[in-house]
This record gives C-alpha cells, structure tokens and sequence, in this order.
C-alpha cells in the first residue's frame, strides 16, 4: 500500500498532517535510507 493510503486510515484530513502521520512517514523514511 502508498503511505497516503496508509495515512489515510490513520489520520483525518481535516486540520491537515496528525502527528501519527508524521511519525509513519519519519518511520519511512529511515527504513528507506538504511535499505539504500
């Protein structure tokens, strides 16, 4: 799944990026750049 769908499920839309959003994406981040 993209992280925006991921996000998504997570998070409401509404006042914009929640902190769990956030964190997620951090998280993915870091995976990534140790896989590079």
């Amino acid at each position: 799944d993209s992280v925006g769908e991921v996000a998504s499920w997570i998070t409401p839309r509404l006042g914009g990026v929640g902190p769990t959003t956030v964190a997620m994406l951090l998280r993915n981040t870091v995976e990534a750049a140790e896989r590079a």
